[in-house]
Order: structure tokens, then sequence, then C-alpha cells
């Protein structure tokens, strides 16, 4: 009886291991689909329309916990997003270099910003 428990306890552990939101590895591709995504959904591009060099979303520079994904707006505005390997959690940080404004942005659930 006691096995049964340990097993059935394990078994429920790795089902909800495998779940959307578990630890399933985020790839590159998967951190920069979400980001575009996002800023699609939440910025205006038309103005990108004449001259799509003002708004792009690229990729940043890779450390071994966190990709880092960059959106800059037509106003001159980066938001840097740094995104989890593990588990997709990240923050976002927004700088205007022109006027040397740096600040944290929050963060999104990128699970609901990737293609299901």
């Amino acid at each position: 009886m006691k096995y049964r428990i340990i097993l059935t306890l394990t078994f429920a552990a790795l089902l909800c291991g495998s779940c959307h939101h578990g630890n399933t590895d985020i790839t590159q591709e998967m951190a920069l689909e979400g980001v575009r995504n996002y800023c699609h959904q939440e910025y205006d591009w038309n103005i990108a329309k004449e001259n799509p060099d003002i708004m792009y979303v690229k990729t940043g520079e890779e450390t071994e916990k966190e990709y880092e994904i960059i959106f800059r707006s037509y106003t001159g505005a980066f938001v840097y997003f740094y995104i989890d390997k593990k588990t997709g959690q990240n923050r976002m940080v927004e700088t205007v270099p022109s006027l040397n404004i740096k600040e944290e942005k929050g963060t999104i659930d990128l699970h609901n910003y990737l293609e299901k």
C-alpha cells in the first residue's frame, strides 16, 4: 500500500512537471516569438510601415540562465526583456538613452504570447 501511494505521488509530480507552465525549457526562438507577439499586440506598429527600421524586436545577449530580447520603439526607447531559460519568467527594463532614463517595467507571462 505504501508503495502504491509513493508511485501515485511520483506519477502526479511528473505530470504536473510537464504542464504548460511547468519546467519546460524556453528556447531562444520561443523567447523571441513571445516577445515579438507581445510587442505587436501592445504597441502601434502603423508608424513603422513606411520605415520598418525604426521599430524592431531582436535577440540580444545570452547568458547561461537567460535570453535578452530587445524591442526598439519608433520613439527611440528600448525595452529589454530578460527571459529565464527554464521557466519563461521575465522582467522588462525600459531605457530612453536620449533622456538617460532606465526603469523596471514589470513582467509578462511569456506563455500567453506563444502560439499554441
